[in-house]
């Protein structure tokens, strides 16, 4: 029998008619790789973003490599974002900023990543994982612990686009 359906607080985002303007939901952004990097530039356009890294010094070097300058991202349809994101980090209490955090790292990455945001995540927050394994959230239940059950877990097949 399945368990009953919770009822979550809808977060308040634009909408698509065509607003730019930021608004203040804080996604995070884990990885360091091309998608992270895209996926940083695509939502810092939009909403406050954060970049982490867990990985080495990995943050350090992609905050000093980007400096003050923009992100110029080309979308399929020619249109061209410029963003940044409002920090690079490897400083996991960040995650309690976060409405939604997005792992655009390896499948076998993700469980470091779920312990250490563990004593820092929110009730209502969107996890998405690209790519998803099969028992990403059986893996997120076990890091995540008692809050697993306050968290929304989102598996994506494989990254929604190429990227280099």
């Amino acid at each position: 029998r399945a368990p009953p359906c919770r009822r979550t607080k809808v977060h308040p985002v634009s909408t698509m008619s065509g607003d730019e303007t930021k608004n203040p939901f804080t996604v995070l952004i884990c990885g360091g790789g091309n998608a992270a990097q895209v996926a940083t530039a695509m939502f810092a356009h939009r909403y406050s973003t954060i970049a982490i890294s867990l990985y080495a010094d990995e943050a350090a070097k992609w905050k000093e490599a980007l400096g003050e300058d923009e992100y110029e991202l080309t979308l399929d349809t020619g249109k061209v974002l410029k963003s940044r994101p409002d920090d690079i980090t490897n400083d996991p209490s960040v995650v309690a900023k976060a409405d939604a955090i997005i792992l655009a790292v390896p499948s076998f990455g993700h469980g470091q990543y779920f312990e250490a945001f563990q004593p820092y995540v929110k009730p209502d927050t969107v996890v998405a994982c690209m790519p998803a394994r099969s028992g990403g959230d059986i893996l997120l239940a076990s890091k995540f612990k008692e809050k697993a059950d306050d968290v929304i877990f989102v598996g994506f097949e494989t990254l929604p686009w190429a990227c280099r």
